[in-house]
């Protein structure tokens, strides 16, 4: 009972602190708009460009991925993530960023290959991202918390996910549901106005909630990381 007691004081604190950060970091909530408009102005430069053009979206992509972690880590760390660190995050974490897909993409393109001739191999292909999913879920936590190197990345991710499968799993599922709910009724009740203000207002809710997701997500993992369920236990009973 005491341990999860002190479980659920961990999310409530780290519900708390978002809110506090994405209350004074709600214009971070337009930076998808922005990555959205950059990867559309790529693929208009370079879908002429074939396999080359390919792999620079990948680069602009993952450059995107970086930038957003980086205002995460901005706010998590110093609750505050400003327009230059927008800009300046998009090369930060781009590397590592690259490293990590490069790693799962030989493997996932094999398996691909050889499931594509096996009966129910769809199915087989789908469950085989979904256990990727789960197990190498706090992947972007790693990269900006702990800076390990790609192929370590992937054992420290999987180790922190089996201890941690309750903790870690189940309010991240919930969040995500929620959040999905959230905004196909958004998107229910602007229906009929403006077609501009309904984008811009699917778009801000979208962000919003995103950003709130994964402050939650930093706070979480920064208080699961690197301890244990007796370690929080008494924290929670020091915590006066």
């Amino acid at each position: 009972m005491k341990l999860l007691r002190a479980t659920f004081w961990i999310y409530t604190t780290a519900l708390r602190r978002s809110w506090e950060c994405v209350a004074k970091n709600w214009i971070v909530s337009f930076a998808p708009v922005g990555y959205g408009l950059i990867f559309s102005l790529a693929v208009t430069l370079v879908a002429p460009l074939g396999l080359i053009g390919g792999l620079l979206l990948g680069v602009v992509s993952q450059a995107c991925l970086s930038s957003g972690l980086y205002l995460v880590k901005n706010i998590v760390d110093s609750g505050k993530a400003t327009f230059n660190d927008f800009l300046n995050g998009f090369t930060v974490y781009l590397w590592e960023l690259i490293g990590i897909a490069f790693i799962l993409w030989i493997p996932m393109r094999l398996a691909a290959s050889v499931l594509a001739s096996v009966p129910n191999g769809g199915l087989i292909y789908f469950l085989l991202q979904a256990g990727l999913y789960i197990l190498l879920n706090p992947v972007p936590e790693f990269i900006y918390q702990t800076r390990v190197s790609s192929i370590e990345l992937i054992g420290a991710s999987y180790n922190f996910t089996v201890e941690n499968w309750i903790e870690w799993l189940a309010p991240n599922f919930i969040l995500t549901v929620a959040g999905y709910a959230l905004l196909n009724a958004l998107d229910a009740i602007v229906i009929g106005s403006p077609g501009f203000l309904q984008s811009l207002i699917v778009s801000f809710a979208f962000g919003l909630c995103l950003t709130y997701f994964m402050a939650f997500r930093g706070f979480l993992f920064a208080d699961l990381h690197g301890t244990t369920r007796r370690s929080r236990i008494y924290r929670f009973d020091a915590r006066a």
